[in-house]
């Protein structure tokens, strides 16, 4: 009896994690032809290339962060290519992992046309988003599970920080007060993180 109770138990916790890893699936930005996770991270496979931290003196604001630590790739890794900023969970987007995705060897590297950039590969921005508790964030990131809104939520106009962490966490205080449960936040692009979509997947 026990043991059928554990075998129960276990195909629960497998479901579970099933459907949890189906959830968490989004599609990254991307940024003068480089994929941007933030709370989140590649679905394809990718070596690290490095490591790069904020200067001592950085701007506020998730878009000009980005660009900061584009330009600090420059400066720490010179000569590094790479497809992708993965910025750590818990930084503030001041520490962030470079990575290069693996190549088939036998496909032949694209090249723009005069006056075009090349477009980043679908499959580079395919993301997995990080939790926090039982809650996913999308930053710059779409889900693509079938979801339901529940409703809009956005920070007073009198908070303000020069921490990426403490709007974060700000929101997520002001939805769990406004919901008694919710699956993810999608904060709604060109907001600086003020204001988020509540859902709950399907």
């Amino acid at each position: 009896m026990k043991t059928t109770i554990a075998i129960i138990s276990t195909l629960f916790v497998l479901l579970g994690n099933t459907l949890f890893a189906q959830h968490e699936a989004g599609i990254a930005y991307d940024k003068d032809q480089k994929a941007i996770f933030i709370e989140s991270f590649p679905a394809t496979q990718y070596r690290h290339m490095g490591t790069v931290n904020c200067a001592a003196y950085s701007p506020d604001g998730v878009d000009k962060l980005i660009e900061h630590m584009m330009k600090q790739v420059t400066k720490q890794l010179a000569g590094v290519e790479y497809d992708a900023i993965i910025f750590r969970q818990g930084s503030g987007l001041c520490k962030a992992d470079i990575v290069q995705y693996y190549r088939d060897p036998k496909a032949k590297k694209s090249r723009a046309k005069k006056g075009e950039e090349n477009e980043v590969p679908a499959e580079y921005k395919l993301s997995k988003a990080n939790a926090r508790g039982e809650v996913l964030l999308f930053i710059k990131n779409s889900p693509t599970a079938p979801n339901t809104l529940l409703g809009k939520i956005e920070l007073p106009v009198t908070f303000k920080s020069s921490d990426v962490e403490e709007y974060i966490n700000e929101m997520m205080k002001v939805a769990s007060k406004t919901y008694s449960k919710f699956d993810a936040l999608v904060f709604i692009e060109g907001t600086n993180l003020m204001k988020a979509n509540v859902i709950n997947f399907k």
